[in-house]
């Protein structure tokens, strides 16, 4: 994963917005054309469904909006530093945990799946704008995994993970990318 995250480094904000357009465009291009039990069915009794694994793209991008508000709010004297984070988990093969916050719950439909999707980008989007070029400084807030990151940071996981999770949805549908 870290040479992945290593690649997008160097990705300004602007190039994060473009990389995340795109990505959620192709998920969303994907998830249409899945009918609902390819949509809703687990391919095994521990991986969760491209339904979860949209549930969770939203539970992770709905944190990292709050992640890069709070961060600008104490840049800007507003907000105390976030209290330490626990340090991330592995399952016994190396693959990583998502925290139980960032789990998903499942029982959402395609119509609650798409609008939560558009809802929290709409939210992220509308905190990078606010964030504007404080988006690369200090303050710092640790991720469970890849350690301190600024504002940007936070948004240039966003890419990869996106991006790994649109990959995970094709591998398990066997869709390909047009």
């Amino acid at each position: 994963m870290s040479t992945a995250l290593e690649a997008l480094a160097h990705l300004d904000v602007e190039n994060c917005l473009e990389h995340l357009r795109r990505s959620r465009q192709e998920l969303l291009e994907l998830i249409s054309g899945l009918p609902d039990e390819a949509l809703f069915q687990r391919p095994g009794p521990e991986v969760w469904s491209p339904a979860e694994v949209l549930e969770h793209i939203a539970l992770v991008e709905e944190s990292a909006g709050k992640i890069i508000r709070r961060l600008r709010r104490v840049a800007l004297g507003e907000a105390e530093p976030f209290p330490p984070a626990p340090p991330g988990q592995t399952r016994p093969d190396g693959r990583l945990l998502a925290p139980p916050p960032m789990e998903p719950k499942g029982g959402l439909t395609r119509a609650e799946l798409l609008n939560r999707l558009q809802s929290v980008r709409q939210r992220l989007l509308a905190e990078v704008a606010e964030s504007g070029e404080r988006l690369s400084q200090p303050p710092t807030y640790a991720h469970p995994f890849l350690g301190e990151l600024t504002s940007l940071g936070w948004l240039q996981t966003l890419v990869y993970h996106e991006r790994h999770h649109l990959e995970q949805i094709r591998g398990r549908t066997h869709a390909q990318p047009e």
